[in-house]
């Protein structure tokens, strides 16, 4: 990864991973063992879990790869790797909150939802954002 090419985005629009794409048979396992070369695929989504704190804007991306920890595939790495590699290009980009220079401030909330969109299982996901005093908090 140290030579990976930096990418602008952390997940590819129009990539879909369904759960179908995990590897069901002894030769796919196989290939993604194979693939991985210690690599552990948990620790990556548990690193990028903890990576949210400190940047939100992956927050949607890493929930969506750590929905196949069970028996992760190839194209769930190759989105990690993805990510990782939009963490090292942004890694000057930082959160600012501001001081809130009146005595009250205001909260706004947005929310977004993506209904059914899951091909494999149908469920859908959801996603919000509250403004405080002019600052993003997710």
């Amino acid at each position: 990864m140290e030579a990976s090419v930096p990418v602008s985005t952390p997940f590819v629009v129009k990539h879909e991973l369904f759960s179908s794409q995990s590897p069901q048979t002894e030769a796919r396992k196989y290939a993604y063992r194979s693939y991985v070369n210690n690599m552990h695929y948990l620790s990556l989504v548990g690193l990028l879990l903890f990576a949210i704190q400190i940047r939100p804007n992956i927050q949607y991306t890493v929930s969506i790869i750590a929905k196949f920890g069970a028996n992760p595939s190839i194209a769930y790495l190759e989105t990690v790797k993805c990510i990782l590699r939009y963490l090292k290009g942004t890694a000057d980009y930082h959160l600012t909150l501001r001081r809130c220079r009146e005595r009250s401030f205001d909260l706004v909330g947005w929310s977004s939802s993506n209904w059914a969109q899951d091909m494999s299982n149908h469920r859908s996901t959801s996603s919000f954002v509250f403004d405080v005093a002019g600052s993003s908090v997710i």
